[in-house]
């Protein structure tokens, strides 16, 4: 498929298909269809590592882990590495959801602090200590 569909079907623009690919995260074949100018060609393949790269993305994880991770699986070293990096990441996910749980409930006082006048002290930020 080219890159309009493939575009399409990934739910992405095709300006982030091309960014993509000088990245290095997806390698589709070069074609020659129609002239002397290069076409993409994606497969179903690359609409699932599109997919991957996008659910890495939603966890946070950059765009360079990602390409780190994609460089290791093709090379047929990458599930240990993989696996390494997620737990990695499920860790720093956790950590920052204590710190925003901190931050939300330091809210929570300061607005009912306010909502009831601004008398007494005010609360703290108490910061969260990870374990």
């Amino acid at each position: 498929m080219w890159i309009a569909e493939f575009a399409r079907r990934g739910g992405v623009k095709p300006t982030t298909v091309r960014h993509y690919v000088r990245e290095g995260l997806l390698t589709p074949k070069a074609g020659l269809a129609g002239g002397s100018r290069p076409y993409l060609e994606f497969t179903d393949t690359d609409l699932r590592l599109l997919n991957a790269i996008q659910a890495g993305q939603s966890v946070g994880m950059s765009l360079r882990e990602i390409q780190t991770l994609v460089a290791e699986r093709r090379s047929g070293n990458g599930k240990g590495k993989m696996l390494r990096a997620l737990v990695s990441q499920r860790d720093k996910l956790r950590r920052r959801g204590i710190e925003l749980h901190t931050m939300l409930s330091f809210l929570d006082q300061k607005i009912a602090w306010l909502e009831a006048g601004a008398s007494g002290p005010a609360p703290a930020l108490r910061h969260a200590t990870s374990s």
